[in-house]
């Protein structure tokens, strides 16, 4: 009878460590799912916040295209600013692309010239070629900070082009 007696209490006992250690467990996962509640809230904002940016920075960058060509006097100078136009007509895709997927600029910037000109994108990178080696090591970064850096060289380069012209 003892026995049985000390079965018991270590049962009760074992099962009253049990219940406040799931208690906890359970309050540790409800803190868990709100932070990631939390996390995924603010990493949506985040995404929205950047999607905003690249699009307003996309309308500078054609403002930009847009006012140096309608400067440029030459045809050459014409030609080379309509090599890049689909590099900023596409720029938010391009910059959310790359932002996600690191290593992807050249890859999406390929598909966005095709859908333009078949022989577009070779025209450019022999456009690239070209350039300084400050600009052609933006290229072949190959990803979101080259795109920024890329994007901002060759329209200085075009508006530099354009009052040497001058």
């Amino acid at each position: 009878m003892i026995f049985v007696l000390i079965m018991l209490a270590i049962f009760v006992a074992v099962s009253i460590y049990f219940f406040f250690r799931s208690e906890a467990l359970s309050q540790q996962l409800r803190l868990a799912k709100r932070e990631a509640l939390d996390a995924n809230q603010q990493n949506q904002a985040f995404i929205d916040t950047l999607a905003l940016l690249a699009s307003r920075h996309e309308e500078f960058a054609k403002f930009r295209l847009k006012s140096i060509k309608d400067q440029a006097s030459g045809e050459q100078q014409k030609a080379q600013l309509e090599l890049i136009s689909p590099l900023l007509n596409n720029y938010s895709a391009i910059f959310q692309v790359c932002l996600k997927k690191g290593g992807q600029l050249k890859t999406v910037s390929q598909k966005y010239f095709k859908q333009e000109d078949k022989n577009g994108f070779n025209a450019f990178t022999k456009h690239i070629a070209k350039q300084e080696a400050h600009v052609k090591r933006m290229w072949s970064d190959n990803n979101f900070n080259g795109f920024i850096s890329l994007v901002e060289a060759l329209l200085f380069e075009a508006a530099k082009q354009e009052i040497k012209e001058e």
